[in-house]
């Protein structure tokens, strides 16, 4: 007699097969995005003036900083030279609609991962590059060490951002009377504070560090303040909608920490490539195929560090020691009490 074949039996079989056909690897397209980039020869990456160790236009009249050092590794990954970058300006008020609306690939910049800019605004944050927290700096001549020591005064504070939403809700829990005064322009905010419109400014603690070191005439009469009232995680973003360039994005600054972690550098990643450990030998495209999934040839994370160095050296270079002095804490890898960890590069 025939074998009997239960119905119930033959759609799980096919089902199955239906989706070992669904999973099978495959060439991803290389997406919108990654096309225009090669089509063009250039990054578009969006900059806002944050400061000298952020992201700023330096003494040669080209950007750099922290923020831009993760443009230049993704022309590097993409492109393979870490000047092909079309940088376009922007300010905290348009910075999003302009994301959304195509000016440019991404945004590399001080800008705080929240659910709602994450939800609603037509775009997708990839990486948290730095955590921060919002902070104040003050006049020294104001006499207070620390906010709960500002009874009365003004604040200087960037339109546009998380920091308005942030200083209100403190300001209605102090005993003083602190008002806010809002700037719709980072060059109209630092202006009003050091000419003394303004007893504070408050911002981005890594922002307000730079801006005393900078743009002071006198350093040594300012005061950064210890409190740390909000979570600043500083993300990449891209325009939501195309997973192969957001992956990329993101994947792109991990493997400058899976770097780090792994002891390669810019001075040694070349000795690197004849490593045995499989996965250094993964991370520089020696072996395994880390760069199909996203349009990209395997060795794509060897040419960022090669051209910009791992996430440590990024860092050390804008705003450790080399740079503006301040630790790594928060932003030091997890096996030294940080926060940033790699997830395998397998």
């Amino acid at each position: 007699m025939p074998s009997m074949i239960r119905p119930g039996r033959l759609s799980i079989a096919l089902v199955l097969i239906l989706l070992a056909m669904l999973v099978s690897p495959r060439p991803a397209p290389a997406g919108e995005v990654l096309d225009r980039i090669h089509a063009d020869g250039v990054v578009r990456c969006g900059v806002t003036a944050s400061g000298i160790g952020l992201s700023e236009v330096g003494v040669s009249g080209s950007w750099e900083g922290f923020f831009y050092d993760f443009c230049r590794a993704l022309a590097s990954a993409v492109l393979d030279d870490p000047d092909a970058i079309e940088p376009v300006e922007v300010d905290d008020i348009i910075r999003f609609k302009a994301l959304a609306g195509g000016a440019f690939d991404v945004l590399m910049a001080n800008t705080t991962w929240t659910i709602g800019r994450d939800t609603a605004l037509g775009i997708s944050f990839a990486d948290i590059l730095l955590y921060d927290g919002q902070a104040f700096l003050a006049h020294k001549s104001l006499g207070a060490r620390q906010l709960s020591d500002v009874k009365d005064g003004t604040v200087c504070v960037p339109g546009g951002t998380t920091t308005i939403k942030n200083l209100s809700e403190l300001v209605a829990g102090l005993d003083g009377h602190i008002e806010a005064v809002d700037f719709n322009s980072s060059e109209a905010l630092y202006d009003a504070f050091f000419s003394r419109r303004c007893d504070l400014i408050t911002y981005d603690m890594f922002a307000l560090a730079s801006l005393r070191q900078t743009r002071a005439n006198s350093p040594d009469d300012f005061i950064l303040f210890p409190d740390i009232i909000s979570k600043e995680p500083l993300s990449s973003v891209v325009k939501r909608g195309d997973n192969e360039w957001f992956h990329l994005v993101r994947w792109a600054s991990r493997a400058l920490v899976a770097a780090e972690e792994l002891g390669v550098t810019r001075a040694n990643v070349d000795a690197m490539r004849g490593s045995s450990v499989p996965e250094i030998r993964r991370l520089l495209g020696t072996d395994a195929d880390i760069g199909e999934g996203m349009g990209l040839t395997n060795d794509w994370a060897y040419r960022m560090i090669r051209d910009v160095g791992n996430y440590g050296e990024i860092y050390e270079r804008h705003l450790g020691e080399s740079g503006l002095g301040i630790p790594r804490g928060m932003n030091a890898l997890w096996r030294d009490g940080g926060l940033h960890y790699a997830p395998p590069i397998r």
